[in-house]
């Protein structure tokens, strides 16, 4: 592949140094720093690209050194490094734009966590979520997992062009055939133009190769404290490492990709959390369910203690909730840990330093209870997928796994401090999980056996000083939700099906599931107690419960832009990436690593246009412009037949 960059850059400003990297994006160079349009393709071949580093800098070094009395201007200023919030800086960056990149997400963001751009896709993400559709992806997306591909070793010919992705087969031209289950996870498949699973180590490179070539300036322990506004403008934010001062920043559109949504929410945009009821938008898988026959307990567990409590992990039901009720909880989050069965390379699991061996007891009862019965086992986890580097992403699978199910609900209105917190104890319960696996005595040694085998990886996330080779990006899948004046529903792809293409509003194509993870685990005591649902033939049998899994596919599907716009009465300049308009069971579906990249190459395209307009109101621009800018870009922006 060969992509052009920053054709608009005339000078490599001060404290950049010129570079050029080569065709296959191994090979990186430094030169003296000059003209970029003085390098042309004649000079280094018609495959190599050049451009601008990035300077990288730490907002409290650089508050320490006294920085911040005047703000730092900008055009467009991205707030949180997530992976759509890389590519929405990379789209401005390459089309000439001054682009900052203010990574925020504690601890990732921070010295403690390595300073690691990517969220989740760099955070232990490895099993990328696409669904049947991956012929969906193109765009700054597609490039990434293009590049991932081009970093591994040729593989030899394919030999059957009807499997091959990128073969002749291929009938859209850009490594993806339509309507199949897609192959090209690992770089050892053949006949792959893109590798779809990702090493972190491998992802994270890709993400500051592409940052730095598009001269974006990174600035890391970035968390906004404070918002400025004119009206309905923002006119800069302030942000702190939560010690040192802060330092204000300045520009004429900000980009919102925090998972979190805090931009926004300091700017007075407004925003939901939780879950709607059934009526809200008429939405059948909305709201309260009475439970899901996926990652659930078959066979009856006795949840409560000799006292008649309820066992750590567990809560009794409300009965004030009923089956379609709309909530304030978020489903679970997790950790996606990079594992491995490689003995050179492998840490086994540690025991977590807040461990309580009575906070699993519900977990050696299950273990117990599936000895007789048919249940969702595996160990790691029975989700535990192959990554390149003989490594896994393992991820939650079955009702007590690696999701911390019903200890996620404060997080999204959480202060950061509060945040830390959770994070500690997400990784307090997964660590336990792990440990308890490999070496409680209660433990079947069949399990026991199957646990050991497998271990974080020693070459990954070593730079975690809070624990070494542990992902410091908790999978935070749902928190805010912007509420703008267009929202994304679970009956918008049904409509789009029905009324046509939307045209120019189309800013990228989705199409995995409606996933929602668990919400809750209740203790019932009964299955009247429980919405009459649960495992086993007696109705008077004590059991767990959980609550809020969502699995069903909606097809694929146009993204419209207004899912990136707030209501202009609150904020004309900013655009909403990672926390999208969207309802929570539309936002299930929105919310997967390849859509995050595909809205913001999109929010990057916006930006360029609503810089160039009068008004810089990101709702007014010229979306037939925005559609060139993005088709430029190989973005896949229309249905597939």
């Amino acid at each position: 592949m060969e992509f052009s960059l920053n054709p608009h850059r005339r000078t490599c400003t001060e404290g950049y140094s010129f570079f050029c990297v080569d065709a296959v994006w191994l090979s990186l160079f430094l030169i003296a720093p000059q003209s970029c349009t003085m390098f042309s393709a004649a000079v280094l071949g018609a495959v190599a690209v050049c451009g601008c580093s990035a300077a990288t800098r730490d907002i409290g070094e650089m508050a320490a050194a006294g920085v911040g009395e005047a703000p730092l201007d900008y055009d467009l200023v991205v707030y949180d490094a997530t992976s759509g919030g890389v590519m929405a800086a990379v789209a401005a960056g390459r089309a000439g734009l001054k682009t900052a990149l203010l990574c925020a997400s504690w601890p990732a963001c921070f010295p403690e966590g390595g300073q690691r751009v990517g969220g989740m896709s760099s955070g232990g993400l490895g099993q990328t979520d696409y669904g049947t559709h991956p012929e969906i992806i193109g765009g700054l997306a597609l490039e990434f997992y293009t590049r991932n591909r081009q970093s591994y070793p040729p593989t030899p010919p394919q030999t059957d062009a009807s499997a091959a992705v990128g073969s002749a087969a291929d009938q859209h031209g850009d490594g993806a055939t339509a309507g199949r289950d897609y192959a090209c996870r690992l770089p050892t498949q053949p006949g792959c133009n893109a590798t779809f699973n990702l090493e972190p180590s491998r992802a994270l490179a890709i993400f500051e190769t592409m940052l730095k070539e598009a001269g974006v300036e990174v600035f890391y322990s970035a968390q906004v404290t404070g918002v400025t506004k004119d009206g309905a403008q923002i006119t800069g934010i302030t942000v702190s490492n939560g010690s040192a001062p802060g330092i204000p920043f300045s520009a004429g559109v900000f980009v919102d990709s925090s998972y979190e949504g805090d931009l926004f929410a300091r700017a007075g945009v407004n925003f939901t959390i939780g879950r709607e009821s059934h009526t809200a938008y008429n939405e059948s898988l909305a709201g309260l369910s009475a439970g899901s026959v996926s990652n659930q307990f078959r066979v009856a567990v006795n949840p409560f203690d000799e006292n008649g409590s309820p066992l750590p992990l567990t809560r009794l039901p409300d009965h004030l909730e009923h089956v379609g009720d709309g909530d304030k909880k978020v489903p679970s989050y997790n950790f996606r840990l990079c594992v491995t069965q490689n003995q050179s390379n492998m840490v086994p699991f540690a025991k977590p330093a807040a461990f309580s061996p009575d906070t699993f007891e519900l977990l050696r009862r299950y273990l117990k209870a599936c000895t007789n019965h048919s249940c969702q086992l595996g160990f790691p986890s029975c989700n535990t997928q192959p990554v390149p580097g003989n490594k896994a992403d393992m991820n939650n699978c079955g009702p007590v796994s690696s999701d911390f199910i019903g200890e996620s609900w404060t997080y999204p209105n959480a202060s950061y401090a509060e945040r830390a917190d959770i994070w500690r104890q997400h990784m307090d319960y997964l660590m336990g999980v792990m440990y308890v696996l490999s070496t409680d005595p209660n433990v079947p040694a069949s399990i026991k056996s199957q646990q050991t085998l497998w271990g974080l990886c020693k070459d990954e996330f070593a730079d975690n000083q809070l624990a070494p080779h542990w992902p410091p990006a908790l999978y935070v899948r749902e928190a805010r939700r912007m509420q703008g004046p267009h929202i994304f529903t679970q009956n918008t792809p049904a409509e789009q099906k029905s009324t046509g293409s939307i045209g120019n509003l189309s800013i990228g194509l989705g199409g995995y599931n409606f996933d929602s993870h668990n919400t809750q685990r209740m203790a019932c005591k009964s299955k009247e107690d429980c919405n009459g649902k649960g495992p086993g033939a007696d109705p008077q049998v004590p059991y767990a419960w959980d609550e809020g899994d969502v699995q069903v596919g909606p097809g694929v599907f146009q993204i419209p832009a207004t899912v990136l716009f707030p209501n202009p009465a609150e904020a004309t300049n900013l655009l909403v990436v990672g926390a999208p308009s969207a309802t929570h069971i539309g936002m299930s579906t929105l919310r997967m690593e390849p859509q995050f990249m595909i809205l913001g190459h999109a929010a990057g395209a916006i930006a360029q246009e609503a810089i160039k307009s009068t008004d810089g109101q990101v709702q007014t621009v010229d979306m037939a412009a925005v559609r060139a800018i993005l088709l430029a870009g190989h973005a896949k922006l229309d249905m597939m037949p």
